[in-house]
């Protein structure tokens, strides 16, 4: 039976209603008050996402929020890439290594940012204390399964099985007596038939893990040695649904509430795709002249606030600021195209409404594509080729445009989006600075 410290729980959330709608506030308050220990020991919020009908994104900014205000704690997994497996757990982002080495594949692997690298959460143990939580009930609610099979046999009975697989992990459950048999198929290697025979007794270990052969077919040959009914769920996992590390680290949220997590300065860890926005203001030191330092500053203060809201809006980070211009960057380029579309429509009501036009103008490149991710001067950061592809995209803008690349361009689907706006867009060919290659670049204008 497990105790919750009601009035705690009820204090922490009440600081956040003017964070989080309260009806996923509802939700979350009742789901720790009716779920069992080991689903509030580890905690998706992409499941419950689905589980309570909300966004995924307004459901993990719930979570941050929370977190902060002591309600989860904060963990960081690192996965196998082979088999999912976790393989590294830690309460901080310094903890993490994207070098391992996998027990059950028994495999060295190299895990990214994205697909194998998992923020996850905990309730606070002020709250609920589940340091006793049940291990099975801790694997089970850890992974979702397709649909299966029922496998019932008889006392000192056996029962045969021959099915078609696929690549993937496979559970074989018997969730009365808390028995767990994990198979493996690896999508490389030469095929070849797998035939099991599992001998079930009061000897069999509460979980045993093998690694079989590529094989497109299991014989399963079942034996029951004991003198009660036994009954098993074979079923496939589903691929995991978990939040990455790389889209939280890219939320403006995650990088206001915890600013003190980043990687160790000894880690990288690669991103197979990232959208980087880089935005500078067009003639600054023009401008600081005309208008003079402290009005000029003034000015360049608001346009930083303008960016953090619009940037934040569309769920992306700004990374750094290196003196007018930004960096930004977004886990959906769909995200980001429509970010730079707000911000010339921002700045330029933000000029109209000045008084004067074209107060501030400024100029925005964007391209998508893989990098690493580091820790720099306290904080997390991005390095590769498609960071300084994007920069100098934006080094082609003349102001109240938008330079794409084609590739940020095609994924973001800029051509069916902007059909049903305000905005031209033209296409030229050119070379970058320092790059060999010539890129096609789409120049978008607000009409």
């Amino acid at each position: 039976m497990k105790h919750i410290n009601l009035p705690l729980l009820e204090e922490k959330i009440s600081r956040e209603v003017n964070h989080i709608d309260k009806s996923l506030l509802d939700s979350i308050k009742n789901y720790v008050q009716t779920s069992e220990k080991a689903k509030l020991a580890i905690i998706n919020p992409n499941r419950l996402a689905h589980k309570f009908r909300e966004d995924k994104l307004k459901t993990l900014k719930a979570f941050l929020f929370l977190t902060k205000s002591g309600v989860f704690d904060l963990e960081w997994a690192v996965h196998c890439p082979h088999c999912n497996g976790t393989e590294q757990i830690s309460e901080s982002l310094a903890g993490i290594k994207h070098e391992g080495r996998c027990g059950a594949c028994v495999t060295s692997f190299e895990a990214d940012f994205d697909k194998h690298t998992e923020i996850r959460f905990r309730i606070n143990p002020a709250i609920c204390d589940t340091k006793d939580a049940d291990p099975f009930e801790l694997i089970l609610n850890s992974h979702e399964t397709e649909p299966g099979i029922s496998l019932q046999l008889d006392p000192k009975g056996e029962h045969f099985l021959e099915m078609s697989v696929t690549p993937g992990v496979y559970a074989l459950v018997n969730v009365l007596e808390k028995k767990l048999y994990v198979f493996r198929i690896p999508d490389v290697g030469s095929e070849s038939k797998n035939s099991i025979e599992i001998i079930y007794n009061s000897s069999t270990p509460p979980i045993s893990n093998r690694m079989l052969k590529p094989s497109g077919s299991l014989v399963l040959t079942l034996k029951n040695e004991t003198e009660l009914k036994q009954d098993f769920v074979l079923a496939k996992l589903k691929e995991p649904d978990w939040t990455s590390a790389a889209l939280v680290s890219t939320l403006q949220e995650f990088r206001d509430l915890f600013s003190k997590e980043m990687l160790s300065t000894k880690e990288a860890f690669s991103i197979k795709n990232l959208s980087f926005l880089f935005t500078d203001i067009k003639g600054s030191t023009e401008l600081y002249e005309k208008l003079g330092d402290s009005k000029a500053f003034y000015l360049v203060k608001e346009h930083f606030k303008i960016m953090e809201e619009v940037v934040k809006k569309y769920n992306g980070g700004i990374v750094k600021t290196i003196g007018d211009a930004v960096m930004a960057v977004f886990s959906n380029p769909n995200s980001a195209l429509a970010c730079s579309l707000e911000l010339i429509k921002a700045f330029d009501q933000f000029n109209e409404e000045g008084g004067i036009r074209d107060k501030i103008i400024i100029k925005v490149g964007i391209h998508s594509g893989p990098c690493i991710a580091v820790t720099l001067n306290e904080r997390i950061d991005y390095f590769g080729s498609s960071v300084n592809i994007a920069a100098r995209v934006q080094g082609l803008s003349d102001g109240r445009d938008i330079m794409l690349s084609d590739r940020f361009f095609s994924e973001s689907g800029a051509d069916s989006k902007l059909h049903s706006e305000d905005w031209s867009s033209e296409s030229f060919t050119t070379s970058l600075k320092g790059l060999a290659e010539k890129f096609k670049i789409h120049k978008i204008v607000r009409v």
